[in-house]
């Protein structure tokens, strides 16, 4: 099969990318075994705006580049543009983030108040969640104009609009091969059979499974674990990646729907809580933050006792007996920094046709798909080649959502 854009890696940076392609009328498919498996599929689903990075009174980098991202988020939501989200379930339209009755979380959350004064408000005490009317609560709530999606929705939505663009292939047998000064891919089918996609150009956006296709083209690949430090030598030319792990927690029983940051002394978020329905109808708050960055590396137990410590102390009225705990591992995979700390925006890294981008964040999708549209240089549609059709090849499915896979 020939075709303008090859996209391997099926998460949401892929999709996103072949959408805002298709809509132009390019000739572009992309390859993948499960759609948004890794990062996608155990992501919380937050379209952050900056503000939990401006938690210390400063703006950041981060803060910035990320600021603009729930407008676009929710122009896709009203079907406004090429990517039409309209059938996506939001889960949340904003998120509360709560100060503790402490003078450190109370300056912290007035900090963020000063420095993000458009994209969050304070909740008046009669327009509190049951949650927080508690006699116990003596702190603060803000509103943050950053909407919470249910992944599993997001993913369903793109895969019905894209089904004549997607195959499903063996990711772990299949692989980049070398033509000349180029490379092309060859594709092994779920079957056995092989099909050999010729692209001019070639994006991979499969996050931590860039390392494999990196190796199958014979690059020399550094990969940098987290918390290692490294740097790029002054002649490096191969894409470097870096690893930040973590290892969320998550609780279910009968708990209230919440979409919270926790606030404390640190410049992250003492806990952040999504709220998910499994496929029996239970509550499961997804817990990131401090609990999920310092459980990195530690036994599952060790992890839940001290995110059981953290939520007895943020809301000591909550009575969690019975309920069930489990962790989960997310590999973030990101472009290296020096100092191995999270890049501020998507990297974007090329060598021969191949472009190897990582998105950083999910609400980064946007961003990375207006960049990467303009390193190609993407053809008006009426110079694209004929649109392929992958109707005959098998489509991938939309990875298992961990609220039903990940708790005993």
């Amino acid at each position: 099969m020939q075709v303008d854009v090859l996209i391997i890696g099926g998460g949401i940076a892929g999709l996103w990318l072949l959408a805002e392609l298709r809509a132009q009328g390019v000739n572009a498919l992309l390859a993948t075994d499960e759609l948004g498996k890794g990062q996608t599929i155990a992501s919380q689903g937050i379209i952050h705006g900056g503000t939990k990075y401006a938690l210390t009174g400063k703006v950041t980098g981060a803060t910035l580049a990320i600021g603009d991202m729930p407008r676009l988020w929710r122009a896709a939501l009203n079907g406004e543009g090429a990517v039409d989200l309209r059938q996506v379930k939001v889960l949340a339209e904003s998120q509360l983030l709560w100060t503790s009755g402490g003078l450190g979380s109370r300056m912290t959350g007035f900090f963020a108040s000063k420095a993000m004064q458009s994209r969050m408000e304070a909740v008046p005490r009669d327009a509190y969640p049951d949650l927080f009317r508690h006699s116990e609560f003596h702190g603060g709530l803000y509103r943050l104009d950053e909407p919470v999606l249910d992944v599993p929705s997001l993913l369903a939505t793109l895969r019905e609009q894209l089904a004549d663009a997607l195959v499903q292939v063996d990711v772990q047998r299949s692989g980049l091969q070398q033509m000349g000064d180029a490379y092309c891919y060859r594709a092994v089918l779920p079957d056995g059979g092989e099909l050999m996609v010729e692209a001019g150009q070639i994006i991979l956006t499969a996050g931590a499974g860039n390392e494999a296709l990196l190796a199958s083209a014979t690059l020399s690949q550094q990969v940098v674990p987290f918390p290692e430090r490294s740097r790029r030598d002054q002649g490096q030319t191969s894409p470097v990646m870096q690893r930040r792990p973590l290892q969320m927690v998550l609780v279910r029983g009968n708990l209230p729907m919440l979409y919270a940051h926790a606030l404390g002394m640190s410049d992250k978020p003492r806990a952040t809580i999504t709220s998910h329905r499994d496929k029996h109808g239970n509550t499961v708050w997804y817990i990131g933050g401090q609990p999920a960055e310092q459980g990195v590396g530690k036994p599952a137990a060790e992890v839940i006792a001290a995110t059981q410590h953290e939520l007895a102390e943020l809301l000591p009225w909550v009575d969690f007996t019975g309920m069930e705990w489990s962790t989960w591992h997310v590999d973030r995979a990101e472009g290296c920094q020096p100092d191995g700390s999270r890049p501020d925006q998507p990297m974007v890294q090329r060598f021969a046709n191949v472009t190897v981008a990582w998105p950083t964040k999910l609400a980064f999708a946007p961003m990375l798909a207006a960049r990467l549209r303009k390193e190609l240089g993407v053809m008006a549609a009426v110079n694209a080649s004929p649109v392929s059709d992958a109707g005959q090849l098998p489509t991938p499915p939309v990875a298992s959502s961990i609220w039903d896979v990940g708790l005993t």
